[in-house]
């Protein structure tokens, strides 16, 4: 069983709904997760995409395997750094406020 990996850092979204959209595809196959990102209106299903397309080209042409036998073995969200922001508000005051960042971690395996 080959595992193949690929990793995305800094993502501009929160861990939590990252996580939500990462449930959705856990396990499934590949081709069928494809077509479940594409379809999704949400902002973290585009980056999703977008890495486990990386993935699965990491295999294709890495480690030779076919891309119908790939299955999403696991996808680990952690919780990156947050940046603080300021905005300012009216009578000279500034309000705070946080964006917060993303690592992903799509491990895919064969059949």
């Amino acid at each position: 069983m080959t595992q193949v990996s690929a990793t995305l850092k800094y993502a501009l979204l929160s861990d939590k709904k990252m996580n939500l959209i990462a449930d959705l595809v856990r396990g499934k196959k590949v081709t069928d997760a494809f077509t479940i990102l594409e379809h999704l209106p949400k902002k973290g299903a585009k980056i999703l995409y977008k890495l486990l397309k990386s993935a699965a080209a990491n295999a294709v042409t890495n480690e030779k395997l076919a891309l119908d036998d790939l299955v999403i073995d696991r996808i680990e969200v952690g919780r990156g750094p947050k940046v603080k922001r300021i905005r300012f508000t009216s009578r000279s005051r500034i309000s705070h406020y946080e964006k917060y960042r993303t690592y992903v971690k799509v491990v895919l395996t064969t059949k």
